[in-house]
Parts: C-alpha cells; structure tokens; sequence
C-alpha cells in the first residue's frame, strides 16, 4: 500500500473517510470501512504500525496542522483513533468548510478538567474532584475526601498513564513537581464495585444507536477485560448506565462513537471520563454483535444509516492480549479454543495492548475461561498443551 505526502486522484463515486493516527484503532475502523467500499487514507507518524501495509498512509505527525491539513484535501471526512490533536488546528479545518466528526467543540471534552467541570455543572453524578496546582490544594482536597487522592493530567493518559495515586502529601509533591506548573485533576479515591462502560453512536444525520452496557475490569489501570452478557447487570444498572451515555453524548454534541466510562459506587452509578472514538471496551462488538462498533463509528461520521448494535451471543467476553517477551503471532496457531483472535501487528513490548481475542456463548463462566485461556496462550503465560495443539 502506497505512502504520500502529496494529495493523490480519487477515484470518481468513491467516499473517502480520512482517519487521523495510526494504531489498532485506526486499523479495525478502517478494515470495517474497506469492506463497505470507503476508501480510507491515514494520516500517521513513523511509529505507527497499525495501518501499514494496508492502507494508504499519508506520512505526517497528528499534531502537525500542514499534515492535517493534506489529510483533510484528499477526503470527505475526517475522523481520529485518538484525542491528542492540537483543537486550534482542527477548528482551522472546520473553519475552511472540511467536515471534522467527532468536531472540535467534542474533542475540547476530552481535557479532563474541562469534561468534569462541564459534567458537574450539567447535574451529571460524577466522583469528587478540584482542580489542583499547590501540595496546599491537595492538602484541602484531602482535608475533604480523605488520602489517598487521585491526580490524573488533564491530556493525554490512557492505559494508566498520566494517572497517579497519591497517598501522602509528599507522594502529590513529587507528582506536581513533574507536572512543571501544569494544573492536575484531583480525585477522590473510591472504593468501587465495578467498573461499566457504554458506547453511544451517533451519526451525522441525528440517528442514535447504543450498544448493552458491559462491565469494564481494569488491571493496574489498562482494561484487561469486557463482559457482555445477559442478567450480568442489574436491570436499574444497565438503565443508568444508558441514561447517562446518552445525556454525555447531548452534552458534548457527539457524532461517531461516543465510549463513556462509568463508576459504580454501591448502588451509585458516576460518570468517570469520555472518548469519543472506538474504545477499547467496544472490541468486543466485532463478534459479539450485529454491527461493530468500528463500522458504525465509520457510517456515522459518514452521515450512513447505522446498523444493529444487536447482540449476536448471550454472552460475549473480550480479554486483551498485553505484551510479554512473547511474540503472540508466533503462537497464535497454538490457541484451538473457540475464540477470535484480533492481532494489532505492532511490536512487543511488555505491558502494550498488542491484540484481543473474543468468546462468544451461552455459559458466561465458561466463555470467560475460555477467552482467558487463549489470552494466557498468546501471551506466553498457558503451556500449550492446554489447547490440546502439537508442535
């Protein structure tokens, strides 16, 4: 697949859906988006291997406005796989008339001190939190809520990073002071019962689809694992947790896969922090339902009908494959268990997401095993001899 930094001739009566970053992301949005005829063209950087190979990459960093801009000539619409782009840029190519979904009024949420402060002030339930940038507002924070604080940066964490918790006023020190006088989010520490995540697409036109609410279980700050199963939640849960995706996705303007991840705190349901993109808690929707959630992100930036976001299984379980010292592609012939394996094609390196592998059925204990085992294959840390394969 061929790499340009100049615009290349479209071809005549095709859609071309632009795509900013390069990861599994970009990779799963854009395989979907290829099968429905989209001609798709990447905007990425040299560290982006998700996309190589595949698709036509436009060389070029997501934080450089030339590049973006190259990007948004040669297609009809733009869209990211992740949030770090530079807002003044991309309102600069909404100014000049090129369509920008999710926009940058929505992408403006994604600084976490502006989401939880417009969060609040909109009535939404969200866990206790101040805006810090002094050991003396930690100290009140704390004076409040109590140690250990949570102090997250307001860009640019994902997988547990950019999160830190501190349990002394010495530990929020060292963390301000690697801050550099930047402003941190302050948390209240919470004892949780589970982590929920809910996925809200909404397309250009105003259609809305939302996909089951699944429980989200987190590992040292990266999802490990998605459960998506009848009677796993509770009716007035999985009711809360619908409610208040769909009031997130009013309250940023929301076109294209809105992911809202939830708190449960007891029987209370908290809005915890948004990405508006393909997330990680909907690969599961590439087996386990009708439509995946990297489809119908591509026809709602498209302005398409969107397809059914209908369970395919009573129970679905994704469990993400994290880097070892293991190449999981070496092994993946190993793994004979009734999964699907979704492999990133990027390098590995220990505590990288680099793949996921999906478990449908009707015993929700036993497909969880069974996507486990397969994961624990992948990753070097099963002997092979459970798959029953030979060597």
């Amino acid at each position: 697949m061929s790499t340009s930094s100049e615009p290349r001739p479209r071809e005549p009566h095709t859609t071309v859906l632009g795509m900013v970053g390069g990861g599994q992301l970009a990779r799963m949005t854009a395989l979907d988006a290829a099968r429905l005829g989209v001609d798709v063209r990447v905007l990425a950087g040299a560290s982006d291997q998700g996309v190589r190979g595949l698709f036509e990459v436009v060389d070029g960093g997501h934080d450089d406005p030339a590049a973006l801009r190259r990007l948004a000539d040669q297609v009809d619409v733009v869209t990211f796989d992740h949030e770090l782009v530079p807002l003044d840029a991309i309102a600069a190519l909404e100014a000049d008339g090129h369509p920008v979904r999710p926009s940058s009024t929505t992408l403006s949420f994604t600084d976490k001190l502006h989401q939880r402060q417009a969060f609040a002030d909109a009535g939404l339930p969200v866990p206790p939190f101040a805006r810090v940038t002094s050991t003396d507002e930690v100290e009140t924070f704390a004076a409040a809520h109590g140690w250990p604080v949570v102090l997250k940066a307001p860009r640019g964490g994902y997988d547990g990073r950019g999160v830190s918790v501190a349990d002394d006023l010495a530990a929020a020190e060292d963390m301000l002071t690697a801050a550099a006088g930047r402003p941190l989010l302050a948390e209240a520490h919470l004892d949780l019962t589970m982590e929920l995540a809910v996925l809200v697409v909404t397309s250009a036109t105003g259609e809305r689809a939302v996909y089951d609410v699944v429980e989200s279980v987190q590992v040292e700050g990266m999802c490990r694992e998605v459960h998506a199963a009848d009677g796993h939640l509770s009716v007035s849960m999985v009711a809360e947790g619908r409610r208040l995706g769909e009031r997130v996705a009013d309250l940023v303007e929301s076109v294209g896969v809105l992911a809202v991840e939830l708190f449960v705190v007891g029987d209370e349901v908290l809005v915890n922090e948004i990405a508006p993109r393909p997330h990680n808690s909907g690969h599961h929707t590439i087996d386990g339902c009708v439509t995946s959630q990297f489809e119908n992100h591509a026809r709602a930036v498209l302005g398409w009908p969107l397809g059914s976001v209908a369970p395919t299984a009573p129970s679905t379980v994704m469990v993400n494959v994290v880097g070892t010292d293991v190449d999981p592609r070496e092994r993946a012939a190993l793994v004979t268990e009734d999964v699907r394996i979704h492999l990133y094609g990027k390098s590995v390196r220990p505590g990288r997401k680099i793949g996921h592998v999906t478990a449908t059925g009707t015993d929700h204990d036993e497909v969880a095993a069974r996507a486990r085992r397969a994961a624990a294959i992948l990753e070097g840390s099963a002997p092979t001899s459970d798959t029953g394969a030979t060597t």
